[in-house]
């Protein structure tokens, strides 16, 4: 039996991934945020902005990788390619965003003016259907954000990939790297009630990491379990440091112990704050360094 690593997706195809996770995410759960919570106008603005933002960067990177023309006209004009349903959910997500954002903006003074240059009936039409833009909005980043798992899983040739596990991972593990993205600019709003938001998203993260670990497990068990490159994938995972270290511990169980340790002992004061600034960016660095392992971990198998 002789195994083979794939050399199509690099390092760009991984952060492609973990930026649409991030993007999709963020805006998804900040729309929720607004709709059931309340939340500051500012750092909503800032959140959705950045959201997209990541859409915009991780598309620049996938266009990097797919620089070869007949490479990218196939994807994208193929429906049975995920890149083209791709696509279309970013396009959604862009749409759904933007039109959620420009209401938003207008409690900046410096962009204020700009906003007003949009014709008054527009942006009554935009305020009135703001929420239902949330709506429209939260579902387009959980879209984007299980597409990401459902492109790799897509690859019936890497069984390590060619399972069901991989898109719920991915879409749990956007969705913690979304929340600790809005933990960490929660910390330094100056909104008094902040406080509040960063107790529920501590909360969501610390469910959505618990879950992830539960989901990592069930995936590792159909992966060693088989004879298959599957399993030789998950030993090349187990068998780099980096993973072990960098993902599994400090991306999911020191900050899972931080965001516990302030859920049920500490009290939200500027010291725990710093805590949960460097849970959140350990989560983010954690949601990277996934993605990148699972791509590098991609085996051929042969014989079939």
């Amino acid at each position: 039996m002789t195994f083979v690593h794939q050399e199509v997706w690099h390092w760009q195809i991984a952060t492609y991934l973990f930026l649409g996770g991030l993007g999709g995410a963020t805006f998804a759960i900040s729309a929720l945020i607004h709709l059931f919570e309340g939340c500051d106008r500012k750092m909503l603005s800032v959140a959705v902005m950045s959201s997209i933002g990541f859409l915009v960067l991780g598309t620049v990177f996938l266009l990097a990788d797919m620089l070869q023309p007949l490479k990218a006209i196939y994807a994208l004009t193929n429906p049975r390619s995920w890149i083209f349903w791709g696509v279309i959910f970013i396009n959604f997500y862009f749409v759904s965003a933007i039109a959620y954002v420009i209401p938003l903006l207008e409690v900046w003074p410096k962009i204020n003016p700009y906003v007003q240059k949009i014709p008054r009936g527009i942006l009554d039409l935009l305020e009135r259907f703001n929420k239902l833009a949330a709506l429209t909005g939260s579902a387009a980043g959980f879209l984007v954000a299980i597409y990401t798992g459902l492109l790799i899983s897509a690859a019936p040739a890497i069984s390590f990939w060619n399972t069901p596990a991989l898109p719920l991972l991915f879409v749990i593990s956007g969705f913690s790297t979304g929340a600790a993205f809005l933990l960490l600019l929660s910390t330094f709003s100056k909104n008094e009630e902040s406080w509040k938001i960063i107790a529920k998203l501590e909360e969501l993260d610390a469910m959505l990491i618990v879950t992830e670990l539960i989901i990592l497990g069930a995936y590792f068990n159909f992966a060693l379990f088989l004879p298959t490159g599957a399993r030789e994938s998950a030993q090349v995972l187990f068998h780099s440091p980096l993973f072990i270290i960098g993902f599994f511990i400090f991306g999911l169980i020191v900050p899972l112990a931080i965001e516990t340790y302030g859920i049920f002992f500490a009290k939200h004061t500027k010291k725990s704050g710093h805590l949960l600034v460097i849970a959140s960016v350990m989560v983010l660095l954690g949601g990277y360094l996934l993605r990148y392992y699972v791509l590098k971990a991609g085996l051929f198998q042969f014989p079939w």
